[in-house]
């Protein structure tokens, strides 16, 4: 007898409470996904220098007015992306260039050296490269495509 009088006093009790936590979850809820600030935007694309694609670099997207926070990643074989660029104007920064080739082995080494050969530094993107510090519009597409073609100053 005792048990079924529990048991009277419980159902509603455990009814209540799930009924608030299902309300309390539902304000969550509504209140973190109208309260989030955009997370950016996902800029991916190509890089090229002369026609070539570029090997390995650094492609940086700053502000044109200089106030933000800037936006950059590693270039790979010609492509980047880059998450979480805010919309607006951009400057195009790249850097880097191609690998450098390096001897596989000592053996190699010692051949390079009785032939006279030194390493040779990877080709660099020069500063003034034309199309480099380049101004794009980010827009607030969830994702957008850039295609940076460089080449020689002076060419």
């Amino acid at each position: 007898m005792i048990s079924h009088d529990l048991r009277a006093i419980t159902r509603p009790s455990l009814f209540r409470l799930a009924q608030g936590l299902v309300l309390l979850m539902g304000f969550v809820l509504v209140a973190v996904s109208g309260c989030g600030k955009s997370s950016g935007v996902t800029v991916s694309g190509t890089v090229t220098f002369d026609g070539r694609p570029v090997e390995e670099g650094y492609i940086t997207l700053s502000p044109a007015d200089g106030k933000g926070p800037s936006a950059g990643g590693p270039i790979k074989e010609g492509k980047f992306s880059i998450s979480g660029v805010l919309p607006g104007e951009k400057i195009v920064s790249v850097t880097g260039g191609g690998k450098m080739q390096f001897p596989k082995s000592s053996e190699e080494m010692a051949q390079m050296a009785a032939r006279g050969q030194q390493i040779q530094a990877a080709p660099q993107i020069p500063p003034n490269a034309r199309g480099n510090n380049q101004k794009v519009t980010i827009t607030g597409q969830a994702q957008q495509t850039l295609e940076i073609s460089l080449s020689s100053p002076g060419s």
